[in-house]
């Protein structure tokens, strides 16, 4: 462990409108550590044409912004930007590195702290700044608690003591962005990078359509868990009435202007029912293993809430939660709990929203 290790650093994606969601949402996260230990937060940037990108992450929170502003970063390259990270760490010794669990952020996380090296805590939902005690290795003090969902329904904290920097990837969704602040000030460095040679390069890059469906885009997700299969008696429903409904309800919020989509639980989806086969897949899935929403309205029909799906959908702004089990986990973090059979609520929800009796 490095005892001048110093700073909270987020390393943040961007796309041709600017920064992404999920790494404003990375700067509130880092924003959050920064404040409890009294550190400074640093933005790490990597990419060519920056200048930008480095005003947006001040006013969304952070003191610091390095650019790593380079022709060999243009496109990306996870050898190359792997490298322009761990240069950085290795030279400046921060002492937590957080960066997003997507696509980008697993493929770079795992490079660089191999490379450190250091512990690695994936896909955390919350973060938290504690001492921590151990009888083998001793007193830590103002250690970073990485908190993720672990089996069944429990969420593990995770503890990297004795290596810096504590390094965390952290799931979409977890954390809401802060509001920018045009008046802020902050510190912005440009560093210098030249790629060694290496022996893959990128020779094109073809942009994909967007996903279907497109959870994460939605203004309304509504969701079906196994409650589809039956009704408040307990007679066998077909699934598909359910779908149906859930159809009728997504066309309702789109005569309102509201981007709606349908999502599933994981368990749904992996019960594999014929009558949902080629309706419902693996692309609706919404939880741990699927796709993490923040809509304006979820509505989670038939679903008892495991903590797998809740760390998926649990910061949407107005969760409707309907479930003929009064004792559901899902009515715990619910807005709008309905104890009922979502056979008879749902189509009560569709003409309420056609009304505009309910709106997002």
């Amino acid at each position: 462990m490095s005892d001048d290790s110093k700073g909270v650093w987020v390393y943040l994606q961007h796309d041709s409108a600017g920064l992404t969601v999920p790494s404003l949402e990375l700067i509130a996260a880092g924003r959050s550590v920064a404040d409890k230990l009294g550190q400074e937060l640093v933005g790490v940037i990597l990419g060519s044409g920056l200048d930008k990108m480095a005003d947006a992450a001040v006013q969304r929170g952070a003191d610091r912004v390095i650019l790593v502003d380079s022709q060999d970063l243009e496109t990306y390259l996870n050898l190359a930007y792997a490298d322009a990270i761990y240069s950085l760490v290795k030279e400046r010794k921060p002492y937590v590195l957080l960066i997003t669990a997507n696509e980008v952020g697993k493929d770079i996380a795992g490079r660089v702290a191999y490379r450190v090296p250091t512990g690695l805590a994936t896909d955390n939902v919350q973060l938290a700044v504690e001492d921590y005690s151990n009888p083998v290795l001793g007193q830590f003090k103002d250690l970073l608690i990485q908190v993720r969902p672990d089996f069944g329904t429990r969420l593990a904290r995770i503890y990297t003591p004795r290596h810096r920097p504590q390094m965390a990837t952290v799931r979409p969704g977890s954390f809401t962005p802060l509001e920018p602040d045009p008046k802020r000030k902050g510190k912005v460095e440009k560093v210098p990078f030249k790629a060694p040679g290496y022996p893959a390069k990128v020779t094109e890059v073809v942009e994909l359509p967007p996903p279907t469906p497109d959870l994460a885009g939605a203004d309304v997700v509504i969701s079906l868990g196994l409650g589809v299969l039956k009704d408040r008696s307990g007679s066998p429903k077909d699934p598909r009435d359910a779908y149906r409904l859930a159809l009728d309800l997504k066309s309702a919020f789109e005569t309102r202007g509201m981007k709606a989509e349908i999502g599933a639980t994981r368990a749904l989806i992996y019960a594999e029912l014929k009558e949902l086969e080629g309706i419902i897949g693996k692309n609706n899935q919404v939880g741990q293993t699927g796709a993490t929403v923040k809509p304006k309205v979820y509505v989670a029909a038939g679903i008892s809430g495991a903590l797998q799906h809740r760390v998926g959908m649990q910061n949407s702004t107005k969760i409707v939660a309907i479930n003929t089990d009064p004792g559901a986990p899902i009515f715990k973090i619910a807005h709008y709990p309905v104890v009922g059979d979502l056979y008879e609520e749902l189509p009560k929800l569709a003409e309420a929203v056609r009304r505009g009796a309910i709106a997002g």
